[in-house]
């Protein structure tokens, strides 16, 4: 069966968007379904291609009982991460140093709370909560953040607040040895 040009240049027009469309929707790591747990919202985070703090927090967290509540500072994307801790440090962090990261933006715990919290590398971090501008915010040794899930009182996930924070994670212990930022970013 033969069909005429029309069609063909019709349906090419028509599939190809599609296509394209599809493409754009389905990546690996893709999943539409509310994860269970913190862990979870980190598994489904690590399949992605590039996402390295993912990929450090599941490593991570598998030594962790229990709930976890993750500080993930990949908001705007992993290459904006890296090259925040690049800015930060002068180079490229190694896999053992994004682990060390992740622990220092890691906690043991349902959710943050007001008081003193220690984070997995150990550091005792001042957390305020329940912010006067931001119902779902706290303050973690200044930095500003807003929880993000909380799946099923199985730890919660936090996202850096978009504003006034000078770095958007909790620095870890000793891995990472910062040099002064440039140009005042961070």
């Amino acid at each position: 069966m033969h069909l005429p040009p029309a069609v063909l240049t019709l349906g090419t027009i028509v599939s190809l968007p599609l296509l394209l469309i599809g493409g754009y929707v389905w990546q690996a790591g893709l999943d539409l379904h509310a994860p269970s747990s913190t862990r979870g919202w980190i598994d489904l985070c690590a399949r992605g291609r590039e996402d390295v703090f993912c990929k450090a927090a599941q490593r991570v967290v598998r030594d962790v009982k229990g709930p976890v509540v993750l500080i993930y500072p990949g908001v705007t994307g992993d290459h904006n991460l890296l090259a925040a801790l690049t800015r930060w440090t002068g180079r490229v962090p190694t896999a053992g140093e994004l682990e060390a990261l992740v622990r220092a933006n890691l906690f043991e715990a349902a959710a943050l709370q007001t008081g003193q919290m220690r984070s997995l590398d150990g550091q005792l971090r001042q957390v305020t909560c329940d912010l006067p501008d931001q119902r779902r915010g706290c303050r973690l040794d200044g930095l500003r953040v807003v929880r993000r899930a909380e799946p099923w009182n199985d730890g919660a996930l936090y996202l850096p607040d978009a504003q006034g924070n000078r770095l958007d994670f909790l620095p870890p212990l000793s891995s990472l040895s910062p040099v002064p930022l440039r140009n005042g970013g961070g």
